[in-house]
């Protein structure tokens, strides 16, 4: 019998540190929620990202591959904090 694949829409694992989850900490307790997504049928073992911030929910039209795929959520992380946060933050 054969080694068997990692199911899909398993959460993916991440290789940030502590140190390094910053922006994600601070996206989300400013309510800006943003993770990954696994996609089906016949996109089927792709994701993407969802983004929920102020009651709206959008989602990156783009498909990742697992392996990249919280490089992405930790991309837009960076992005909103540097966008939004206020000094002192």
């Amino acid at each position: 019998m054969g080694v068997l694949k990692e199911e899909h829409g398993k959460y993916p694992s991440h290789k940030r540190s502590d140190d390094e989850l910053g922006s994600y900490a601070w996206c989300l307790r400013n309510k800006i929620v943003i993770g990954p997504i696994p996609l089906w049928g016949d996109d089927y073992g792709n994701w993407t990202v969802q983004i929920t911030m102020n009651g709206k929910t959008n989602v990156d039209p783009n498909k990742y591959k697992k392996e990249s795929i919280m490089h992405k959520v930790y991309e837009y992380c960076d992005y909103y904090y540097n966008k939004y946060k206020k000094d002192g933050e």
